[in-house]
């Protein structure tokens, strides 16, 4: 069997992985638990899923992101644009969420995981699709990468405890 060369690979995996799935998208202001915050442009929510044959073990799943600029919980699509995103946490684990659109009306949501149909839409009927978690990637004013996971919809994820790292409101331009 012939290699494939890397640049192929690369390519074949798209603009996800060059950094371009947040390329247009006008910068958001990211809050933390400590009261710092930090700008992000090229930035994407990235819902993390995993798949695995129907009657089988899930740790033979394999897994995958589908990245958006929206929200979604369960079946509905939150639009971000000129929203305010706030997170509230029970401990270290997020348990509530409130949209703030840009009149300043604040909407509560139960967190809801998306459905497989959502994350993955071209999935054969026999496969398991579970939704692991929510992060936020982006890239700094200098050029830096940055990840943040913001929620688990799974106890086999869980997120950053500490306060420098706990995404607490996003505003999203």
């Amino acid at each position: 069997m012939k290699p494939t060369c890397p640049l192929v690979v690369l390519l074949a995996l798209g603009p996800a992985l060059l950094g371009q799935e947040g390329a247009g998208r006008p910068p958001i202001t990211v809050f933390f638990a400590d009261g710092t915050s930090q700008p992000l442009g090229n930035w994407a929510l990235s819902y993390e899923y995993a798949t695995w044959p129907k009657g089988e073990s899930s740790a033979r799943g394999a897994f995958a992101r589908l990245q958006s600029p929206d929200l979604l919980l369960g079946k509905r699509v939150v639009h971000t644009a000129g929203t305010t995103l706030e997170l509230t946490y029970v401990g270290a684990r997020a348990r509530g969420l409130a949209i703030v659109d840009k009149d300043g009306k604040r909407n509560t949501h139960k967190l809801e995981a998306p459905p497989g149909e959502t994350l993955a839409p071209g999935a054969r009927k026999d496969v398991v699709v579970q939704a692991r978690g929510l992060d936020l990637y982006g890239e700094t004013l200098t050029g830096g990468k940055r990840s943040y996971c913001l929620l688990s919809y799974t106890a086999l994820v869980e997120c950053a405890a500490d306060p420098d790292q706990r995404v607490v409101k996003i505003q999203f331009p």
